[in-house]
């Protein structure tokens, strides 16, 4: 299966030039496992976008002989195209199907369907899942939750908990000057911190 695009993203990189480019699920799982190895920080928006920032920080001296250390930051913001509001409940249930299996036996992509053990995913439902980058398919077979399903997937387990959609809000003063913030209630940075990564390369 081909990997279509599953996030739009803005970087910032260390010379403040921007640029935009899109990830495939595997590249973005790829660059998220490298910064959480590289100890870069990972953070993903406290609401429902499924919006993840890397942000990457060095500091050392411009060339060799200068005395003055400077420290610089490049930034990659993931938007992602198929947002994890959009996670129905059957899709929720098949990817913690295909996530409670991924050690061992594993899923696996056989015929266009994803067979766990003696159970299986319908190709349409499988198609529909790697569309949206919530699923990865290795060239073997080997299929598995990616990032952007973790998220999705614990974004969705908030709002059966709580009923909170959560969302960003335009708020503007009486002068008319306005910015965007966090809805309340906001999404716990405990629930952040559960969303499982996979940190192997």
């Amino acid at each position: 299966m081909q990997n279509p695009p599953a996030y739009t993203a803005k970087i910032t990189d260390y010379d403040r030039i921007v640029s935009t480019r899109t990830y495939s699920a595997v590249e973005a799982d790829v660059l998220i496992s490298a910064a959480l190895c590289d100890d870069d920080e990972v953070s993903p928006d406290a609401d429902r976008s499924g919006r993840v920032t890397i942000t990457r920080v060095i500091t050392g001296r411009r060339r060799a002989l200068d005395a003055e250390r400077v420290t610089l930051r490049r930034t990659t913001r993931l938007e992602p195209i198929w947002a994890p509001r959009r996670l129905t409940a059957r899709q929720y249930e098949n990817l913690r199907l295909i996530q409670e299996r991924e050690v061992a036996p594993g899923a696996t992509l056989t015929n266009g369907c994803i067979r766990i053990g003696v159970e299986s995913i319908p190709a349409a439902a499988t198609r529909r899942l790697h569309e949206r980058g919530w699923l990865t398919v290795e060239p073997d077979g080997t299929a598995s939750v990616s990032y952007a399903g973790r998220l999705a997937m614990t974004l969705h387990e908030h709002r059966t908990e709580t009923g909170y959609m959560g969302m960003n809000v335009r708020v503007t003063d009486a002068l008319g000057i306005g910015e965007w913030q966090i809805a309340d209630p906001p999404v716990p940075v405990p629930l952040l911190l559960r969303i499982p990564l996979r940190v192997s390369l």
